[in-house]
């Protein structure tokens, strides 16, 4: 393999796991969203109903529902915790500003055409150190930004939604 078709392949693949790193971190915000809103929601209306129900004798059909809001409060705050999406979306926000870091320096190397294999060596050892860390991407979205990655070509890549 020659130098130059590594430095593509590295470039390539810094592009896909950069980008879905982000993807992978909204992803995962946007689940915790989806059940940290409905919990807190639900825990404020059972709150108000409470505190309703202290003044008057409520009919059965309202206690009930209160049973069932409060069983999906917990099973929606237990989800929340169990699955830690909020901190798997910090983690794949960090892993992309790290191998966002190593694309940029590898790509401004390939502007000035300096392939010093000491800095090629140093950025391979940042980009191992990152991967590390980083969390595994689902496979759908890492498909979904490598196709994209593919159609783009040397385009600049598109800015986030």
């Amino acid at each position: 393999m020659t130098p130059e078709l590594l430095v593509d392949q590295w470039r390539r693949g810094l592009r896909i796991a950069h980008r879905a790193h982000y993807e992978a971190a909204k992803y995962y915000y946007r689940m915790h969203l989806v059940l940290s809103l409905p919990a807190v929601l639900i825990a404020a209306l059972l709150s108000t109903t409470v505190f309703a129900q202290l003044q008057d004798s409520t009919v059965a059909w309202v206690r009930v529902a209160m049973a069932v809001l409060s069983v999906l409060t917990v099973v929606l705050s237990s989800l929340q915790a169990a699955l830690r999406f909020s901190e798997r979306s910090e983690r794949h926000k960090t892993a992309a500003v790290q191998l966002g870091e190593v694309r940029r320096e590898l790509e401004q190397q390939l502007v000035f055409e300096h392939r010093d294999e000491a800095v090629i060596e140093r950025l391979r050892k940042k980009w191992d150190a990152a991967d590390r860390q980083a969390p595994t991407i689902p496979s759908k979205i890492y498909e979904r930004v490598a196709a994209l990655v593919s159609e783009l070509g040397d385009k600049p890549p598109r800015a986030p939604k």
